[in-house]
């Protein structure tokens, strides 16, 4: 018996292994085909985060608790049981020879704690694949994607711990082993199996056991959960750039001959592994505006479609393009030079297919807010605003007139007079008129430039923001200037794909704080902040510090150069956090500081708020174009804000004060105004203004 079954274990074993590699290698030969992408140094960093959001899950602990304290535990019931399996799959090549793990034999000194752990371990998996079953087939999560390939999944991890737990509890009973007091479940199970049976029940539930591992092994490849196996990868590979940073474009590079992307094999390589960890939790969709308002984008989708479209390429032809990429000087391949290779490679060989317009829509690339909130709420760090802009990219700079009509107004007017409203450039002042407000060239000593955008420059509800910031300056005795040729900083341009007018206006801009030698910088807007923070070291722009008006005033206020003292009564007052500020930036607590050293002012939270803000729907230059499909975002947020019960709604961007102030004015809440934070500290240190 043992040499059958030696001989059966081998075929199925050595079998399994050869389809199990052959799929491996295809999806490494996949990802070898495509561009390639920084993803070196800081390896602390890297590992650190392999540690805590692999291995300590935190990111799924950190959004639906329930549901990643069930990830949690199967988990780590694989890492237990990993020596366990191991040692079943050599052990079947010897069926009769006592193996054991060094220090974990029955005998051994650890090996006790070891059956413990093991017996604790499949008895939480099985309650976590319960649950996990329970709320996949009848919770329903609206944000799951519910597929038979989940169902199978759970019921083989299932089967891996009952039959684990059978098998060997029935070795006891059957006398292969002697009971390990340690081990509670073989232990107690034993007893239950009929000794005249128990040898039969042994060798069924193996074979069970085994047929059901590499069954299990073999679909990891070719589903979702190949995030079994990526998942580390992802992770340690992740992008570390600033989180507000998009990459930038050389249009001085004569080698780039489209921009943007719209081919599959345009994506680097990071972004094909992303598709390949996706685990379809949705968590993307969940905390998505455009999503949740009924819009088409779906952030899961811009990552599974181009997973399906991945997976179904043919596999020679991506092949052949990693071949042809590793050739140098047009050399010879199959099918012609490796430059001949590349250029006949279209979307229409790949099936017939289009990136953009057939598996991802404009009208879904076009909603999205690139609030970030996909990217932040992935447990795996996956990337989905970069791809959206970088599609966009290819529909503003290669589709002539293929971006939203309203757009157009707006580029042209950056473009000519450095607003988006196109609103003469000389009247860009005209905001600080009865102010003491220096420019940079009459102070060329300034401690601080004062950024101040083209909001708070040209629409009236946030002048009065740029003139309260620039009072409070003035009552502390900080020293600043403003820019006399500010342009837009270029964030709305960047964001909406049209990646040559906002290198222009950086450009523009940079050239200004370089000949003046800028270093410290204020902003009221956080699109301004985290464009100058992060992206102005793309046109070689290095400030020693640029920092949000909410950061300053907080500051001044704790040194005591500014002190709130006048109270409008007993208010409370909920606040908004931009994404721009918050989830991009991580300032969230000192917004919060302003508004809470107000006089009678009691602040309250929203319930989607901090990292699960919901945006105001403004950003990725949907402030500009018209939102006609589903619920307004805006007003979505606003009604969130509101059911707080707050007198009024503080925000800390001029993008924010425009949308809730207008959700505000098509509710008729006109009573529960919308102000920004320096309105109020102004208002409170200097007394109200009429």
């Amino acid at each position: 018996m043992p040499v059958v079954h030696i001989i059966a274990y081998s075929v199925v074993f050595i079998t399994a292994m050869f389809f199990f590699i052959r799929s491996m290698n295809a999806r490494i030969g996949v990802l070898k085909a495509a561009q390639s992408t920084d993803a070196r140094g800081d390896v602390g960093k890297r590992l650190l985060g392999v540690l805590v959001n692999v291995f300590g899950q935190a990111r799924l602990l950190r959004g639906d608790f329930s549901a990643g304290l069930m990830h949690f535990l199967i988990f780590w019931g694989f890492m237990v049981l990993m020596l366990n399996t191991l040692h079943f799959l050599v052990a079947g090549f010897f069926p009769n020879a006592d193996l054991h793990i060094p220090l974990l034999g029955r005998e051994d000194m650890l090996g006790g704690v070891y059956l413990f752990l093991r017996d604790l371990v499949e008895v939480l998996v099985l309650v976590a694949v319960i649950y996990a079953a329970f709320r996949r087939l009848v919770l329903k999560p609206k944000r799951l994607t519910q597929s038979s390939e989940a169902v199978l999944i759970l019921g083989l991890i299932g089967t891996l711990m009952v039959t684990d737990i059978l098998m060997n509890a029935a070795a006891v009973s059957a006398g292969e082993h002697a009971a390990h007091q340690m081990s509670f479940i073989e232990t107690g199970m034993a007893s239950m199996i009929p000794a005249g049976s128990a040898a039969l029940t042994v060798t069924v539930n193996w074979w069970l056991h085994c047929l059901a591992l590499l069954f299990f092994l073999n679909l990891l490849p070719l589903g979702k959960h190949f995030h079994v196996i990526t998942s580390f990868f992802t992770v340690y590979l992740r992008n570390l750039k600033p989180q507000g940073q998009l990459p930038a474009i050389n249009f001085e590079d004569d080698d780039i001959e489209e921009f943007g992307v719209h081919h599959i094999q345009q994506l680097n390589w990071g972004n094909w592994l992303d598709t390949y960890s996706c685990t379809e939790c949705g968590r993307c969709d969940h905390f998505c505006p455009a999503n949740r308002t009924g819009k088409s984008l779906s952030p899961k989708h811009i990552i599974i479609g181009t997973r399906e479209m991945l997976y179904a390429h043919t596999p020679d032809l991506l092949l052949k393009l990693a071949a042809a990429r590793k050739q140098e000087n047009g050399s010879e391949v199959e099918g012609g030079t490796a430059v001949a290779v590349i250029e006949r490679l279209t979307d229409e060989e790949l099936n017939g297919q289009r990136l953009v317009g057939d598996v991802h829509t404009d009208e879904a690339l076009w909603a999205c807010t690139t609030c970030g909130a996909c990217d932040e709420h992935c447990p795996l760090f996956i990337e989905h605003v970069t791809p959206i802009v970088e599609m966009r990219r290819h529909l503003v700079l290669e589709e002539e007139g293929r971006f939203p009509k309203e757009l157009q107004g707006a580029f042209e007017g950056l473009e000519g007079q450095g607003n988006p409203w196109g609103l003469p450039a000389h009247t860009r002042m005209e905001w600080a008129e009865g102010l003491d407000v220096p420019m940079l060239e009459d102070k060329p000593d300034a401690e601080w430039i004062y950024f101040v955008g083209c909001l708070s420059s040209f629409d009236d509800r946030n002048k009065e923001t740029a003139r309260a910031l620039v009072q409070l300056l003035n009552h502390a005795g900080v020293s600043f200037a403003v820019l006399s040729s500010e342009a837009c900083s270029g964030d709305p341009a960047r964001r909406a794909g049209h990646e040559y007018l906002a290198n222009a206006l950086m450009e523009m801009n940079a050239e200004q704080f370089k000949e003046a030698s800028v270093k410290r910088v204020i902003t009221t807007c956080p699109h301004c902040f985290n464009t100058l923070k992060v992206e102005y070291e793309q046109v070689g722009v290095e400030f020693e510090e640029v920092i949000h008006h909410s950061e300053l005033l907080t500051r001044l206020v704790q040194e005591g150069k500014l002190k709130p003292q006048h109270s409008n009564g007993n208010q409370k007052i909920v606040f908004h956090d931009s994404c721009y500020l918050g989830r991009y930036n991580k300032v969230y607590d000192e917004p919060r500081s302003v508004v809470a050293s107000l006089p009678g002012v009691q602040l309250v939270e929203a319930q989607y708020n901090r990292d699960k803000g919901f945006c105001c729907g403004a950003g990725g230059g949907r402030m500009f174009m018209e939102e006609t499909v589903g619920e307004r975002v805006n007003e979505w947020r606003y009604d969130q804000l509101t059911a707080t019960g707050a007198d009024q709604v503080a925000v800390a961007c001029p993008f924010c004060n425009v949308m809730m102030s207008d959700a505000a004015n098509a509710e008729g809440h006109e009573h529960k105004p919308v102000k920004d934070i320096a309105i109020l500290l102004r208002d409170a240190v200097l007394g109200f203004q009429t």
